[in-house]
């Protein structure tokens, strides 16, 4: 018989529990690597432009029920029963085709290239017009105006559009805004008002362009356009597609982002991109439970596309009312596809109280594996900005659609946001390591191509692939940590 001391007990006790950790560290860090090994930087960008080859996606739409079934396509490919759940039917606009040519001066002929026709345009004909500059079209005058085009420097009111409608206008033409880095050869997509009864289409203009055409019109040279549209507007259902990898709990973690460009335009960053990392993340985890690299989860993960912005996401809650107390937690990805300034990846809110295991687990992950090949060169978290998805799962929103305050941690994964750089104040405690500016200050990076013409592939996901595999990185190895 042996006996042991109380000391050597605990020397045992001690051994045993650093090799346990050790090798739970060891298989965790093998099955990290494994996730991000798995990535497909090609793939990633190949949905990109599949999807924005539809169109713009909008729920109730062709175009939007065209990307639906390739979602579900892809869902199905990558081992899952995808679910695509209606939403009530609403007022969608799809734009078919159109066109804008200057006529003349002949100078001019080559000077439309990246306009765009503003969502709720009419369809009109092939028309012919004389273009006139209005500086403040709010308190012109309606007389003179009959079967002219418009040229104008800011969006106008609803009332003065009806009125100038009314007083003949054919169309207007609306230069972009001047901000440094953005809109100069392309154009910010602006829309009319939500309704089938507008009268007269409107054309974003780049700014350049809009500069120009001001110029020539303020020299008295004479501006002839030709313009038609083709659209179709009509009451459509949305539709969300969802897959679950079931865990061994109901609860479960949400991963989402909207499927539609909720610009008009192509949506290549806003948000193609987010919804190509849905799916690469959902394909890799898929797989490595079916290879037997992992375990099934302790809670379950449920992908979702939402088929409107904002629109599905407050449908789904409305219809999965009885079990949004299970959602474990939300993660949003939007806009995961450029970065005009920097490299960085971003995890929004951190000025919520209860989002703080969500985000801490993520930072730890920006801090982990900041300026490491094939990673992100910056990562940190900062505090609320709204404007997407995951604010629909916060007390405040809940209560608008009447359902009980709860308290569903929800954020937002994104490599830049809106259209020109921001500052905000960060929230205190939640200075990363990660983070190479001022430790109380987040520069919110920012798309150029931020809901316009040109946020194609080309200028986004193509040019920077780093943003959207990054974001696919930080995403699994967050739920490797938050869901096994």
């Amino acid at each position: 018989m042996h006996f042991v001391t109380h000391a050597s007990c605990r020397i045992c006790l001690s051994v045993i529990s650093f090799a346990v950790l050790c090798s739970t560290v060891s298989s965790q860090s093998k099955t990290e690597r494994a996730f991000a090994n798995s990535v497909s930087t090609p793939r990633l960008l190949g949905q990109v432009r599949d999807l924005v080859r539809f169109g713009s996606r909008t729920g109730g739409t062709r175009s939007g029920d065209k990307a639906v079934s390739y979602l579900v396509e892809q869902f199905r490919k990558a081992g899952f029963t995808p679910v695509v759940e209606k939403d009530p039917k609403r007022l969608a606009y799809e734009l078919k085709n159109w066109s804008l040519k200057v006529q003349s001066p002949p100078s001019l002929r080559n000077l439309v290239r990246n306009e765009w026709v503003g969502a709720y345009s009419p369809s009109v004909p092939n028309t012919t017009a004389s273009l006139v500059y209005l500086h403040q079209p709010e308190n012109a005058p309606s007389i003179g105006l009959k079967n002219k085009a418009l040229l104008i420097d800011a969006a106008v009111s609803n009332k003065t559009y009806r009125r100038l409608a009314e007083a003949g206008v054919l169309c207007l033409l609306l230069t972009s805004p001047n901000l440094e880095g953005a809109y100069s050869d392309w154009a910010m997509i602006s829309d009319l008002p939500e309704s089938e009864k507008n009268l007269i289409p409107l054309f974003n203009l780049s700014r350049n362009n809009g500069l120009r055409l001001k110029k020539v019109l303020m020299d008295s040279v004479e501006v002839i356009l030709n313009f038609s549209v083709r659209s179709a507007i009509d009451s459509g259902s949305p539709k969300t597609v969802i897959a679950t990898l079931k865990g061994e709990s109901e609860r479960y973690f949400l991963i989402c982002a909207h499927g539609d460009s909720d610009s008009g335009g192509p949506g290549a960053d806003d948000n193609a991109s987010g919804v190509s990392a849905v799916l690469e993340t959902a394909r890799i985890l898929q797989a490595l439970v079916k290879n037997g690299r992992i375990p099934r989860p302790k809670f379950s993960l449920r992908f979702a596309i939402w088929g409107t912005e904002i629109y599905s996401t407050e449908h789904f809650v409305r219809r999965h009312a009885d079990e949004v107390a299970n959602i474990h937690g939300v993660l949003n990805l939007d806009e995961v596809g450029t970065g005009a300034t920097r490299n960085c990846i971003y995890f929004e809110s951190n000025d919520v109280g209860y989002n703080a295991h969500l985000l801490r687990t993520l930072e730890a992950v920006g801090e982990e594996f900041v300026g490491k090949r094939g990673y992100w060169s910056e990562s940190t978290t900062n505090p609320s900005q709204g404007g997407t998805d995951s604010y629909v799962f916060f007390p405040r929103y809940l209560a608008r659609l009447k359902l009980p305050e709860l308290e569903i941690p929800a954020i937002t994964i994104y490599t830049g946001a809106w259209n020109e750089l921001k500052a905000l104040q960060q929230t205190p405690g939640w200075s990363s390591k990660a983070w190479k500016g001022h430790p109380d200050t987040v520069y919110v990076d920012y798309s150029a191509y931020y809901h316009s013409s040109l946020d194609v592939p080309a200028t986004t996901t193509e040019k920077e692939p780093f943003n959207m595999s990054g974001a696919v990185k930080a995403l699994g190895i967050g739920l490797l940590r938050l869901a096994w």
